[in-house]
């Protein structure tokens, strides 16, 4: 069989993308080593550390959690977000119960449409088309902004997440390089050290057998004021504080603060700490004993909504 002469780094490549044959494997090695600029050391941990890393971000992928919590197995598959109780999938989670109260409905509709109203106002708007290919790329570029705001959206939430995640394990992790991701990290950061005495869970799995349902709450912590209260703390990134808080994210919170409690946990509060992607100014809010029983009220409402109807989308 002959192939065609690719550089070593190529072959390496090749390898990994067809699952390494053992004949490319071959190819791969003999290229390597009739490149000059490569000692026979470093060829071997060039190769090994281009194979192994696939095999990581792989594994990495297929991250499957196991606890033992409520006299069962709670399962999480973090490549799919899908959990299973005792071997059976849960079929309802509570950010997609959040996501489908009522009072949502068409948001996202809403929204998407006025933001490409927006971006088709503030674009100019070519005099002329060279044909109907550059008609459909700059129709598909304006109808593309919600896409784009989503994913830049989701990629703060993962980066300031991640940040408070080390400083909730007791490292000093570095502003990201990234300007608006390092204002959310700043700020938060800085609420984070003022605000919490002892973190008790992060990314916590819970799973309510009451409900049959599960999730994963952001925080339980002790916060440092006078009481010492242990609050469900919950971090979520908007586009503008001045809206109201979205009645979803505040189900949430009291579906968690149920489920820790169902498993026996203490709890005295929940926190909804809301950012501005923007600027990255917080704003706190902490909920009383009365908004609890008000909010779990409404979640349970929506829960019984979900279970009749199609699955909820999350918005």
């Amino acid at each position: 069989m002959k192939f065609p002469a690719l550089t070593a780094l190529e072959w390496v490549k090749l390898c990994i993308k067809s699952r390494t044959t053992s004949t490319l494997f071959a190819s791969a090695i003999s290229a390597m080593e009739m490149d000059s600029t490569l000692t026979r050391r470093h060829m071997i941990r060039s190769l090994m550390r281009a194979l192994i890393t696939p095999m990581q971000s792989i594994s990495e992928r297929r991250t499957m959690e196991i606890i033992s919590t409520m006299g069962g197995t709670l399962t999480y598959e973090d490549s799919r977000h899908r959990y299973e109780w005792n071997g059976e999938k849960v079929a309802l989670t509570v950010s997609a119960v959040a996501g489908g109260y009522p009072v949502n409905f068409g948001i996202a509709a809403g929204w998407a449409a006025k933001v490409v109203r927006e971006n088709l106002v503030a674009s100019e708007i070519p005099t002329s088309f060279d044909g109907d290919e550059s008609k459909l790329a700059w129709a598909k570029d304006i109808c593309g902004e919600p896409n784009r705001q989503t994913r830049r959206a989701a990629e703060i939430g993962t980066e300031v997440h991640r940040f408070i995640e080390d400083m909730a394990h007791g490292l000093e992790p570095d502003l990201s390089e990234d300007e608006d991701v390092a204002k959310c990290q700043k700020s938060l950061g800085e609420w984070f050290t003022e605000n919490i005495d002892e973190v008790l869970h992060i990314e916590r799995r819970l799973y309510s057998p009451k409900w049959n349902i599960a999730g994963t709450v952001d925080m339980v912590a002790r916060l440092n004021n006078r009481r010492k209260e242990i609050h469900v703390i919950d971090w979520k990134g908007v586009t503008d504080l001045g809206q109201m808080l979205k009645r979803g994210h505040v189900g949430q919170l009291a579906a968690y603060r149920s489920m820790l409690q169902e498993a026996g946990e203490t709890i005295h509060g929940t926190t909804l700490v809301r950012f501005s992607r923007a600027s990255g100014v917080i704003d706190p809010v902490s909920f009383s004993d009365e908004d609890y029983a008000n909010d779990l009220a409404a979640f349970e409402a929506a829960l019984l909504l979900a279970r009749y109807q199609p699955r909820p989308q999350v918005f």
